[in-house]
């Protein structure tokens, strides 16, 4: 299943948006349950964590390796890490961001359903 990953900010008051209106709404959606998992990075902190091979790093470094510098930006990654989606980056237009988001998970599924994932 696709990875949705929620690059953040703490200080970011779009990202509490997002994070509000948008992600946890998603989680908790029975449509989306079990067809994307979601996994929020803030790129301020030096929070430990494992990627995706399992490897030890820090948040801010995934986010740097990433190329993330603005926030809230959103990106679809395959089990192995790669992105399978373009990002979404700011809080776009509120009455569409939420099917931007899913047409990204969807996009996602079908690039991973195409490589035999």
């Amino acid at each position: 299943m696709p990875v949705l990953v929620a690059f953040m900010q703490k200080s970011c008051p779009y990202c509490a948006i997002a994070r509000r209106d948008y992600l946890i709404p998603l989680q908790s959606d029975p449509k989306w349950k079990n067809r994307v998992l979601i996994r929020e990075i803030d790129i301020d902190r030096s929070t430990p964590m494992r990627d995706f091979s399992g490897a030890a790093g820090k948040h801010r470094t995934f986010a740097r390796s990433h190329g993330v510098t603005r926030v809230p930006t959103l990106i679809v990654f395959d089990a192995d890490g790669k992105p399978v989606a373009p990002p979404i980056i700011g809080l776009l237009a509120d009455d569409f961001y939420r099917l931007y988001i899913e047409q990204a998970i969807e996009a996602g599924q079908t690039r991973m359903q195409a490589r035999g994932r």
